[in-house]
Formats: structure tokens, sequence, C-alpha cells
């Protein structure tokens, strides 16, 4: 094998497992999902790891096993870095709600929210059955402020903070939560119809 080859073979099968890692610990626990990708990594780096033993064991077949090797790694690395894409979105998520959760007063909440104003890094939690299609996109691009679509159950401190937000929405742009939710592609959509 030349050493280019060993070289790819060994940055492939260190990246392999540490993705692997993180997304073996990370996609049920952050996402509340066991993606297929996961485990078909799982498959094709277990193969990898097979091939490697059959390599040192039988050299008529050294060629073929290097190609596999090299395929199985390469299609557990792709598949392990477009998970880490997804999952590690909703681990910086979940990570903005467990520090915003643990705020249990609206005196609190009011100090969190002069300080994310203060950095520029507002932030929306947004309450409800379905998140606001677009609207993500529209306040960070628009109006530098994160959007979280909390799901059903209202956090009352999280609604504190809504407030100092729309307050500071009103002050700076002229326009209340709603009028910017009227601006996204979803809402456009609709009253195209």
């Amino acid at each position: 094998m030349k050493t280019k080859t060993k070289y790819i073979l060994l940055i492939l099968v260190i990246l392999g497992i540490a993705l692997l890692y993180y997304n073996h610990n990370n996609a049920l626990t952050e996402t509340s999902f066991d993606p297929v990708e996961l485990k078909y990594s799982k498959w094709f780096f277990g193969i990898g790891i097979l091939c490697v033993g059959l390599y040192f064991s039988n050299k008529n077949w050294r060629n073929v096993l290097t190609k596999i090797m090299l395929g199985t790694f390469g299609i557990c690395f792709a598949l392990n870095l477009y998970l880490f894409i997804q999952i590690y979105e909703y681990v910086q998520i979940n990570k903005v709600y467990a520090e915003y959760a643990e705020i249990e007063t609206c005196e609190e909440m009011q100090k969190q929210f002069e300080t994310d104003l203060k950095k520029d890094e507002l932030k929306y939690f947004h309450f409800g059955l379905g998140s606001i299609i677009g609207a993500k996109e529209l306040l960070k691009s628009k109006y530098k402020i994160e959007y979280f679509s909390m799901g059903c159950i209202i956090e009352s401190e999280m609604e504190c903070y809504n407030k100092l937000v729309e307050k500071h929405i009103r002050e700076k742009y002229k326009k209340s939560i709603s009028d910017i939710f009227k601006e996204t592609d979803f809402n456009k959509l609709i009253e195209a119809k």
C-alpha cells in the first residue's frame, strides 16, 4: 500500500470514529430520532475494519481490500459528516434552551435580555403547534434575532423575554412581531392563493 493511501485511510478512520462517536451519542438525546444513515455508517465502518483484518492475513487480495477499505471508510465518513451537520444544529439549539430554561423569574429574564441586547444576540421563543415557515431565516437575516420553535407548552419566563423582544422591535423597527411574521415566505404563499 502506498504511503499516500495509508494516510488517507488513517484520516478517514480517525474522522469516521470521531464523527461516529459524536453522532451516536447525540442522535437520540438531542434530536429524538434514530437516523438510518447512522446505522448504515456503522455497517460500513464494520466492513472496513473487517477488511483491515483481512488485509494483513491475505496478501493476494490486498489491492481489492485497499479499494474496499477506501470505499467503506469514505462512505462512513460522508454519512457521518451529513449527520453531524444536522445533529450539531440541534445540539446548539438545545444548549440555548437549557440555558434559558434555568432562568426562573421575569426579573432574571430581563437581565438576560439586557445582556443579549448588548451582545446583539436576541432570541424569540415561539410557542404553538408548529413553527412559522420562514420565520427563522427572516428574523436572523433581517432583524438579527434567533428564532426557536418551542412547541405547545408555554413557559412564562420565556414569554417575559418575548415581550421585551417585541418592545425592542417596536422601538427599533416600528413593527410588531405579527407584522414580521406576515413578511415570511409562508404568509406570502397563503396570501397569493
